[in-house]
């Protein structure tokens, strides 16, 4: 049975593709990580979304400025297994026409520290405060640890306008970015609705067209381990084109809400066309999981007094996400 307020655990094993490090830093808590709150946050509602649009959200929480979040040593470990797994990045192109162009998504698979910082139990208390709701590392192993890197061609934006796939996200500088030139993090501050309507695209999708710089925001990072907590289902942003060469790693954890069984937003049907290795079994799992979570919240909540149509209606509701997925994977050739 599982415990559907802790995350389900990674699969026991992984696709062949990812190469697991053959040495690396054992993740410690204690030494590794320096947890700081943040000193702003802006909420959905101050995003412009409307209420009714904010009582299908877990939480109004919209997305924070930069905290420091890993010790110097923490640092230096980070580093070490970002630069170590950069030889096995991921082979295609990314997740949209105009996207990522250097990334590495399912990491906790390469790397035991990856895996073991994702999955801190200190780290997700953290964030849950600041969120204000409950989060767990998220259990879909391809988004739950994953690296970009700087592309080769600079002239590309390291990630262009775009709203992510799941729930929450942190992203964490692991590099220095004073030793930057562009490359900066910026968010709209708008509904993502209104972003995609500016940009004449679909959410996950990306767009490389400017945003008015009046509804920009910039997001400064002050040193390497600091990074900034989205509720990256509904904040629009990118990671600006370098304006020079050089080294950029920001890592990018995901989180989803516990426990299981309430609201997901997770686009598990966007995300079963990507490219990576193994990603539509992670994403079974992960609809299985949560769909096993309602039906048991169902299991407890039916009254033998109940009318069969509540009792179908319940039901529909309860398994509708699981059964939109499996259409969708009957449908890929």
């Amino acid at each position: 049975m599982h415990n559907f307020h802790r995350p389900l655990p990674f699969p026991n094993h992984h696709p062949e593709a990812y190469l697991s490090l053959a040495r690396e830093p054992v993740f410690e808590p204690g030494k590794h990580l320096a947890l700081e709150q943040p000193t702003q946050c802006r909420s959905l509602t101050d995003l412009g979304y409307a209420n009714s649009e904010i009582q299908t959200c877990a939480s109004t929480f919209g997305y924070s400025n930069a905290f420091r979040i890993l010790s110097s040593e923490g640092v230096a470990a980070m580093t070490e297994v970002c630069e170590a797994i950069y030889d096995n990045r991921n082979d295609s192109l990314g997740t949209g026409a105009n996207r990522l162009g250097s990334y590495a998504r399912g990491a906790g698979y390469r790397s035991r520290f990856l895996r073991d910082f994702c999955d801190s139990v200190d780290l997700a208390e953290h964030l849950s405060a600041i969120a204000g709701v409950e989060l767990g590392r998220h259990s879909v192993p391809a988004v739950a640890c994953g690296i970009n890197y700087a592309p080769d061609d600079i002239t590309r934006a390291v990630d262009s306008w775009h709203v992510d796939s799941v729930n929450f996200d942190v992203v964490m500088m692991v590099t220095d970015p004073a030793a930057l030139k562009g490359g900066e993090f910026q968010v709209f501050e708008g509904t993502r609705r209104e972003g995609e309507a500016l940009l004449g695209t679909s959410g996950e999708a990306g767009g490389t067209l400017q945003l008015p710089a009046s509804r920009v925001s910039t997001i400064p990072f002050p040193a390497a381990g600091y990074g900034f907590l989205q509720q990256g289902s509904h904040i629009f942003h990118r990671a600006c084109r370098l304006l020079e060469k050089a080294k950029r790693i920001t890592l990018i954890p995901s989180f989803e809400v516990l426990p299981a069984h309430d609201p997901d937003t997770t686009n598990t049907i966007n995300m079963s066309d990507w490219s990576d290795p193994g990603i539509n079994a992670e994403l079974a799992r992960h609809e299985v999981w949560r769909a096993s979570a309602r039906l048991e919240q169902l299991l407890d909540a039916i009254q033998l007094t109940d009318e069969p149509q509540v009792l179908a209606a319940a039901i529909r509701v309860t398994v509708d996400r699981l059964t939109q997925f499996a259409d969708k994977l009957e449908a890929i050739r």
